[in-house]
């Protein structure tokens, strides 16, 4: 039986796009685009299809069902702006595979399947329709199968065949698909459904009496099903013009006027065209994966000469299959080192490659040569019957100390876990590389080798399910973790490409892989807590938080889940009658800005809302939980994340202690909780203003060079040009604050609307504000302007120290994806110089410290550095520190300073 594939492409093209939302290549969104080719390669590879078509939806307003119900599909928000420009990609895409789009007028790329599956159905060919949504499973029948997205083993296909598939799936049988979103409804198409009915009530009603005629012709009767009860039965009742109108929209159509043969759903691939296409969108990997390296498209010319392939031979006719090997022929077996012989086999293999590839998960590690794959497992548990056994750990010292180039995905964790690999021998870190070429903030190796690589990768849970590394057979688990290492081995040259062709090897060599080390150390050594304070602290503000309930409840006439939106939002909006702010699509809103209104209203239950939802998280997610991150001496390591931002920033995670409230008291109370050891001190040393003295010494302001050059306050300036002050005037504290604001606004892209909202301020007011910055600071202008007009012409901003970040939506022509694009652009630049500044000065002060005993560097929260300090040496040390800060990093237009605090808790050294 010939199989014909029908392609659902709003479906796979979403799904493409959200699961690679900050892909980019060539300075334009591609995520969605090498998605839905990724996914069009594993349709092809899953279902070997004679046939393809692609089916496409027309806009809203021109669908018949928009006719019969005005409201359809209205409640959908417009495309993304980054995935409508990649329509066009799309299309190519499925041109240059050969296979023909179908879309037509007055109907939905649905009824355009439905028709073609039904018509070709019947003629006995096998159908699969490739889809994401529920309701084209109506068309199963004998020879249609419904192939849904994701649902599958390992995240894959999940085909419906039988009617018991889709029963199993839904809960009902195919033909009764359409009374089943008659009376559920459809909030994603904008179907109404009836009233309070969901699924639960829906299948037994369908399931006694069939269909929407069954259950109104025997509507007296539905009170005999469980659930039911006469209210239910009145919105039926009373729904039933809506029941039937909402049926009527989810039928799919299967006898739209479209005239096609099976002739019109033949493909074949051009490879020529594919080529041109991924080379002009830089989807080298794809250019691999598919094997339309210049050499093989001459040998396609060739064999064009003598046949032109249709149909599934058209992709195998390329010399490959979507999942390719290698392009290097080794032994394809891998080597078990769990012995001294197999070892020396190893090392030997090892000493003669340039530099040593190699990758782990913490199980074991793998190592990978241009001859052959190693595993070296050392903390499997054997298991009776293993074939294998675990090796001793510290033989491989004997490999990490070599006077070799060393390449993985990682350092870091190789450093914290297993081996201490010298600064200097750290050739290439793959997860960084990846990073500064990407700005992807994901910390996953399996993302980056779908991307980079030629190879089709599985993931872990594909491969082991939810069996834990440890417990895995060793050789099953090597095979695993060699795939990586291979890919480790094999990107490395086109990732180093990548990096020197965007000018970025400095920006790894010079700043990321030394600093590797110095936050390993800082991640060793971790912050001391005392369990005590944060017992007592925990219990006072739990009673806090009692004593708010109780004034909640006694407000509201009664106690109610207070984490629930839904209940508070029947309490304050219904029995206590105040004037809704804002409503959602789920119904009434209660989130912190409604809050917040309503207080400004006077009303006093929402003050102690806000109230008891701010110390609720305080305590959940910093006073009970940081006691149990403690290790057996009291002390939290933290892991400092190199990738987490895409500005560059460092970000702080397991726990997070950078997003410790620093402005609130009970902010300022945790971090009493924080304490140097017995006979040390807590040395905390920020940067003054940081972001502010790179905005001078970039845009080159004659005033604020000035300002800082003469030690004047700058926040104190703008307030006395803003409001309009004399020298002889005082500031207030209000005014000093509100230009503290301003200030910082213009670096963080603030609008007047936003700076309004902010100061409670008037529009206009804030806009003046903004006006008269400008007045005082007009190179500060100049220079966002020649930020912003670089980022058009390239797509991408620098920072002083050379990072690079491609700026989404600078091209776009909305006009608020653009504005956004605008700010990322001038805040990466200097938000990403001022986090170059504190990498570069760490890693000078690392080289200081390093070796002694009496200094540890512990934290780094943004522009802020603590130490602990043996306290005989604390005002000699802080000294040094004070002076490498202030002169690491020499710009020509304004100094660096800092602000120095010693104490027995965090606190005291802020």
């Amino acid at each position: 039986m010939k199989r014909i594939v029908l392609l659902d492409v709003s479906a796979i093209m979403y799904r493409a796009f959200y699961g690679n939302m900050n892909f980019r290549t060539k300075n334009e969104p591609t995520g969605a685009v090498y998605g839905f080719t990724n996914t069009l390669l594993s349709i092809i590879k899953e279902f070997s299809p004679d046939y393809i078509g692609a089916a496409q939806d027309i806009k809203r307003a021109e669908l018949k069902r928009s006719e019969i119900y005005k409201d359809y599909k209205n409640n959908r928000e417009a495309m993304p702006e980054d995935l409508l420009v990649q329509v066009g990609r799309i299309e190519e895409v499925l041109d240059s595979f050969g296979i023909d789009r179908f879309k037509i007028m007055g109907y939905e790329a649905d009824d355009v399947m439905g028709t073609i599956g039904k018509k070709f159905s019947k003629e006995d060919y096998e159908i699969f329709i490739v889809t994401g949504d529920k309701d084209l499973t109506q068309l199963l029948d004998k020879n249609i199968n419904i192939a849904l997205l994701g649902k599958g083993d390992g995240g894959g296909f999940k085909v419906l065949s039988t009617a018991e598939d889709v029963k199993e799936h839904l809960g009902v049988y195919p033909e009764m698909i359409p009374d089943f979103f008659g009376l559920i409804g459809d909030s994603s198409d904008g179907i109404p459904g009836v009233r309070k009915v969901g699924p639960k009530k829906a299948i037994p009603m369908l399931e006694k009496y069939g269909n929407l005629e069954g259950i109104y012709e025997n509507i007296e009767n539905l009170r005999e099903i469980s659930g039911i009860g006469p209210s239910l039965i009145n919105n039926i009742k009373e729904d039933r013009e809506i029941a039937f109108l909402s049926r009527k929209l989810a039928t799919i159509e299967t006898n739209i006027p479209l005239d096609i043969k099976i002739e019109d759903l033949e493909y074949h691939i051009d490879n020529k065209k594919l080529l041109a296409l991924f080379r002009e969108l830089g989807f080298k990997a794809l250019i691999k994966r598919m094997g339309l390296s210049e050499e093989e498209e001459k040998e396609e010319k060739a064999e064009e000469k003598t046949s032109e392939p249709t149909g599934q031979l058209g992709l195998f006719s390329m010399g490959a299959e979507p999942v390719l090997k290698s392009k290097k022929e080794k032994d394809a077996e891998i080597m078990i080192v769990d012995s001294e012989e197999k070892f020396k086999i190893m090392y030997e293999d090892l000493k003669s490659e340039e530099y040593i590839c190699f990758y782990t998960e913490n199980v074991g590690v793998s190592f990978s040569t241009d001859s052959r794959d190693y595993y070296v497992p050392l903390y499997h548990n054997i298991k009776l019957g293993e074939n294998y056994g675990n090796f001793e750990k510290e033989r491989l010292n004997e490999i990490f100390s070599m006077d070799k180039k060393f390449v993985t995905y990682n350092f870091k964790n190789i450093l914290r876990n297993f081996y201490k690999i010298p600064t200097k021998n750290m050739e290439f870190d793959e997860m960084l590389a990846y990073h500064l070429a990407t700005a992807q903030t994901r910390e996953d190796i399996d993302s980056m080798i779908s991307v980079e690589s030629e190879k089709g990768i599985k993931k872990y849970a594909d491969i082991f399910g939810k069996e834990k590394p440890e417990e895995t057979e060793i050789e099953k688990y090597g095979n695993y973790l060699c795939e990586r290492s291979a890919a480790v081995k094999e990107l490395y040259p086109s990732l180093k490409d990548q990096l020197e062709e965007k000018e970025l090897i400095s920006v790894l060599k010079e700043i990321e892989i030394p600093l590797i080390e110095v936050l390993n150390a800082m991640e060793e050594e971790g912050i001391m807590i005392d369990p005590e304070y944060f017992n007592k602290f925990g219990t006072q503000v739990g009673e806090k938080i009692n004593e708010l309930e109780e004034k909640i409840y006694e407000i509201a006439g009664g106690k109610f889940n207070l984490n629930s939106p839904k209940q508070l939002a029947e309490v304050l909006f219904i029995n206590l009658n105040i004037a809704p702010v804002k409503k959602t699509k789920t119904g009434l809103s209660t989130n912190v800005e409604v809050l917040e209104e309503l207080e400004a209203r006077g009303e006093e239950i929402a003050k102690y809302i806000l109230e008891y939802r701010k110390l609720s998280k305080l305590k959940s997610t910093y006073i009970d939980a940081l006691p149990k991150s403690a290790d057996k001496n009291n002390r939290i390591h933290t892991n400092f994340n190199q990738t987490g931002t895409a500005t560059g920033r460092l970000s702080s995670s397991d726990p997070n202690l950078q997003n410790i409230p620093v402005k609130t008291d009970d902010g300022m109370k945790i971090r009493e909780g924080f304490i140097a050891k017995e006979g040390y001190k807590l040395l905390g040393i920020d940067y003054s203003q940081i972001e502010l003295r790179v905005l001078t010494e970039i845009s080159g302001d004659e005033n604020l060079i000035k300002a800082y050059g003469e030690g004047k306050d700058l926040h104190d300036l703008t307030a006395r040009k803003i409001f309009g002050l004399s020298e002889n005037d005082e500031v207030k504290r209000e005014q000093r604050t509100a230009a503290k604001i301003v200030n910082f606004s213009i670096i963080y892209g603030k609008t007047a609307f936003g700076l309004s909202k902010e100061l409670k301020i008037t529009r206009k007011e804030a806009e003046d504000y903004i006006a008269k910055y400008f007045d005082e600071y007009p190179k500060v202008r100049e220079l966002e302007t020649e930020i912003i007009k670089k980022a058009e012409e390239t797509g991408y901003v620098k920072t002083y120290f050379n990072r690079r970040r491609d700026i989404e939506g600078i091209h776009s022509r909305n006009k608020n994806i653009k504005n956004q694009g605008e700010r990322m652009a001038v805040n990466t630049v200097i938000q990403g110089t001022a986090a170059e500044v504190i990498k570069k000065v760490m890693i000078e002060l690392y080289k200081f410290l390093k070796e002694k005993e009496d200094i540890k560097m512990l934290l780094q929260v943004h522009d802020e550095l603590i130490f602990e300090i043996k306290d005989e040496k604390v005002e000699e040390y802080k000294a040094v520190i004070e002076n490498i800060m202030r002169n690491s990093v020499k710009f020509e237009n304004v100094k660096l300073e800092v602000n120095s605090s010693v104490g027995k808790n965090w606190a005291e050294a802020k």
